[in-house]
């Protein structure tokens, strides 16, 4: 602007002169001002030409740099690229790598007119992030995987599990329901049982007390009157009483030496006093013992009662509880074909059936009161034993009447008879009735118990295949050297990440209890929904890592196992297929270090899933019986025959229908291993088996293989022009670097990550 100016100045100066021709005395100072004006305007062109070469010399130096940190990270090591996907810096020195470029990026001694001269005053590089850390590898997992996982397997997996979802709900809700309540049923059916056991037991002293037979033998007490006697029954007492008043009247009348009445007065008196005393001790002892069992079952009838209710809280949470989301995720998905309706609502009817396992507050109510009447009525009984034997001491000595003694003797034969009618004699008394009433309850116990004892066999088959697998010690030792090493790395690593130690991913047992068992594979079922409704919603960095391990690391054949299921002793081919390197995946999902464990542990999730699929077309099956447990016990039974069954078809043909339901939807032993590393499986854990395995494989370990790469570059470029106004320029802030000694000097750091 300020060069514009002085031109337009001059020109009007000679507008103004009138004249091109200049005096004499003006020519020095037009020139001294043209000389001025170049140099304005040389100096504008200088600043702008080394200003243009420090930004090509900028933009040099960060290409260098990233040439050069690209250049040295491409020497990565083939073998973990090759067979891993993986990529690790190799064995060449960083160092030479980048002098090799930046000698091509800063030529020195070239020929020729170059406008930007790159000199490099010095460079470092640094290689870390070693792919041992579990972020590094599990980053490059999803680098990799991001661009050939095959999504579409996982979406066919959910196609294939969709159909069977609304069913596999319902029949996980109805037997957690079915075993929950059926636990309490059995134990609330035991305390009823104690309740009447008790019950009867207060019967039994009742009678042992013999109270019966010494009130009277027969109802003609009431209108006769005996001589004095023997006294056999309390009812002798009464009907000797007007005798022996008369002979205490006659008695009375005569002088001592002329009493002829002694003997049989006292003879009376004695038996009447003894067999009073005697009534009296033993409805004492026999009512304590009464109270006492009546007090027993009226406590086990309570208990029964708390158990009652307990079920029907049990039953009013699980229909409550919030587990299906996965379920309905899957089910609701855009993915495969819907379930049946019809078997759904099978499952809704049994479920809705298990109401009928819980007694109304009105029999325990009606049971108690029962009791409580039981105990009273023996109670009145001692009571007016008591009252008797009161009765019994006024009236000796003639002081009472024979009508007040058969009033007491009577009371006490009233009560006995009603006792005896209540509890005792007749077939149909309450005793006896309640006895039927709880018979009723317990109605499904002999066909629940076959039915369970089919499921126990088969569930003895099962264990004892499984337990087979995994004690086969003595013919293993040749592998267990390598699961001992891969053991070894896989510590090393572990402690490299400072996370702590971990054996074996699946803890899940069969339970001995076949009920608890198809329980248990319900909640399996629960679980791999629930992987799969993650899925649905977006967790893709599991599949990531899954389909990672299921492509690069190998799975066993199944059918290895064909002869050990059918003849139960492990083959010469079996032995040998136990090596590390047919069982990778399994290792990498549960993470025994042992040649048999991951093998077992599939097997035994493979067979659970089996079961709880199983044991839903049981019910399905099973629903017209009538009483729920049975219901129960029927699909555990045909669950486990059935599941059994599957698990010979899968080491005979490496597939198994999904349902009866679905036939044409088969699933091979991969299908499986992919669903259950959806299911379950820490992150942390599976990485580092991995890279164990990785480390074992290749021989590389990947605690010293880096995959993070950066370079320090320091260059410096010649001005041309005017350093010192450059300088002050790099002083204002214009410029990235500094100027030094007519030298532009900058820096760059670039860096690469695979």
């Amino acid at each position: 602007m300020k060069n514009t100016w002085a031109l337009s100045k001059i020109l009007l100066f000679f507008r103004r002169r009138g004249s091109c021709s200049l005096r004499k005395g003006d020519r020095g100072a037009v020139s001294i001002f043209l000389i001025f004006v170049t140099m304005v305007v040389f100096s504008i062109m200088a600043v702008l030409i080394d200003y243009a070469r420090i930004a090509a010399f900028e933009w040099r130096t960060e290409a260098s740099a990233q040439t050069s940190i690209r250049s040295i990270m491409s020497a990565y090591e083939p073998s973990l690229q090759e067979r891993y996907g993986l990529f690790a810096y190799g064995q060449t020195d960083p160092a030479l790598i980048a002098e090799e470029v930046l000698s091509d990026h800063a030529p020195k001694g070239a020929e020729g007119f170059t406008w930007v001269t790159m000199e490099v005053d010095q460079h470092s590089s640094s290689i870390t992030r070693p792919l041992g850390r579990l972020e590094q590898f599990d980053q490059q997992i999803m680098e990799d995987m991001k661009y050939k996982a095959p999504v579409q397997v996982a979406f066919e997996l959910i196609g294939k599990m969709k159909p069977v979802s609304g069913a596999m709900q319902e029949a996980a809700q109805t037997t957690e329901l079915l075993n929950k309540v059926r636990k309490d049923f059995d134990k609330r059916n035991k305390e009823l049982d104690h309740a009447l056991r008790f019950q009867k037991q207060a019967r039994d002293e009742a009678v042992s007390s013999d109270i019966g037979h010494r009130i009277a033998d027969d109802i003609r007490f009431l209108y006769s009157d005996d001589p004095v006697g023997s006294i056999s029954f309390a009812s002798d007492i009464a009907t000797q009483y007007a005798d022996y008043a008369r002979m205490v009247r006659e008695d009375a009348e005569l002088e001592e030496e002329e009493k002829i009445h002694g003997s049989s007065i006292k003879q009376y008196e004695n038996g009447a006093r003894n067999m009073s005393d005697s009534i009296r001790r033993s409805a004492s002892r026999a009512q304590g013992r009464h109270a006492t069992q009546i007090d027993r079952s009226i406590q086990a009838l309570q208990q029964a009662r708390i158990l009652n209710q307990q079920m029907k809280t049990t039953i009013q949470q699980v229909r409550a509880s919030q587990q299906g989301e996965g379920y309905n995720q899957v089910n609701q998905s855009s993915v495969g074909d819907a379930g049946q309706s019809d078997v759904s609502e099978k499952l809704k009817t049994v479920n809705e059936s298990v109401d009928s396992l819980v007694l109304p507050d009105s029999f325990f109510e009606e049971y108690e009161t029962e009791l409580q009447k039981q105990k009273t009525s023996y109670a009145l009984l001692d009571s007016e034993a008591g009252s008797f034997q009161s009765v019994v001491g006024s009236a000796l000595g003639g002081g009472g009447s024979a009508s007040g003694l058969r009033g007491a003797v009577t009371s006490m034969w009233r009560l006995w008879e009603q006792y005896n009618r209540d509890y005792v004699k007749n077939p149909n008394n309450i005793i006896t009735d309640r006895e039927a009433e709880i018979s009723k309850l317990k109605a499904s116990n002999n066909e629940r118990r076959r039915l369970e004892k089919e499921a126990n066999e088969s569930l003895n088959q099962v264990t004892s295949l499984l337990s087979t697998l995994t004690n086969m010690d003595q013919s293993l030792q040749a592998h267990r050297a390598a699961y001992q090493d891969i053991q070894a790395k896989a510590e090393a690593i572990r402690a490299y990440n400072q996370k702590p130690m971990s054996e074996g991913d699946y803890s899940g047992r069969i339970k001995q209890d076949p009920s608890d068992a198809a329980e248990q594979s319900m909640e399996g079922m629960d679980d791999l929904y629930s992987g799969l409704g993650e899925f649905m919603v977006g967790a893709r960095e599991r599949l990531y890592r899954n389909e990672y391990a299921f492509n690069y690391f190998t799975s066993y054949d199944p059918t290895k196992l064909k002869g050990l299921f059918t003849s139960k002793n492990p083959t010469e081919e079996l032995i040998q297929s136990l090596s590390i390197h047919n069982q990778e995946l399994e290792y990498v999902m549960y993470g025994y270090h042992d040649p048999m464990k991951n093998i077992a542990a599939a097997y035994g999730e493979i067979f659970a899933m089996r079961l709880a699929i199983r044991t839903m077309e049981g019910f399905v099956q099973c629903a017209g019986g009538a009483h729920p447990l049975i219901i129960l016990a029927c699909a555990v039974a045909k669950g486990f025959s059935m599941a059994l069954s599957d698990m010979i078809q899968l080491v005979t043909a490496n597939a198994v229908p999904l349902s009866m339901y679905t036939p044409n939807i088969r699933l091979s032993y991969s299908d499986f291993l992919r669903l259950f590393m959806m299911m379950h499986g820490d992150k942390e854990d599976m990485l580092i088996r991995m890279l164990a395995l990785i480390h074992y494989n290749t021989g590389i370990d990947p605690i010293k293989q880096r995959t993070y790469g950066e370079i320090h570059l320091e260059a410096r470029m010649k001005l041309w022009f005017l350093p010192g106004m450059m300088k002050m320029l790099g002083q204002a802030g214009a410029l990235e670097g500094e100027v030094k000694d007519g030298y532009y000097e900058t820096s760059r750091v670039s860096a690469y990550s695979y």
